[in-house]
């Protein structure tokens, strides 16, 4: 009877969302981690191949240090997914510098949602427009 129980279990989830469920909190947390280190490269090979062919590794590198914020840390919550997209939960802590006169920064943290999509049998981060 257990083993009528495990065999149940085990054909209930595809594998391919067991890939899936390894694969996305792998991939999500390796391309904030290379953001978080300054590897605007490595950050650069996780975007999908869509959003690499009209934005350069140079101009995403300008994108990224011209901003006011900066991210001080990241951390995977989870993802739900479709077939070829996954909605992906990470929390990150972030450094406002000079928010107002008189601050010298705003420190925090805030959930963000990312899409991630699936192209020729790999996971990519799909950045909002």
């Amino acid at each position: 009877m257990l083993l009528a129980i495990v065999a149940v279990s085990a054909c209930a989830t595809t594998p391919g969302a067991r890939d899936t469920d390894k694969i996305i909190p792998e991939r999500a947390q390796a391309r904030w981690d290379a953001l978080l280190a300054g590897d605007i490269e490595t950050a650069y090979t996780y975007l999908s191949p869509g959003y690499r062919s009209t934005m350069s590794v140079v101009d995403y590198g300008i994108a990224l240090s011209t901003r006011r914020v900066k991210w001080k840390s990241a951390k995977y919550l989870g993802h739900q997914c479709e077939e070829q997209r996954c909605a992906v939960r990470v929390e990150v802590g972030y450094s406002v510098a000079q928010p107002m006169p008189g601050v010298n920064s705003y420190d925090s943290t805030n959930i963000r949602d990312e899409t991630w999509i699936k192209t020729d049998g790999q996971w990519w981060h799909l950045p909002k427009k």
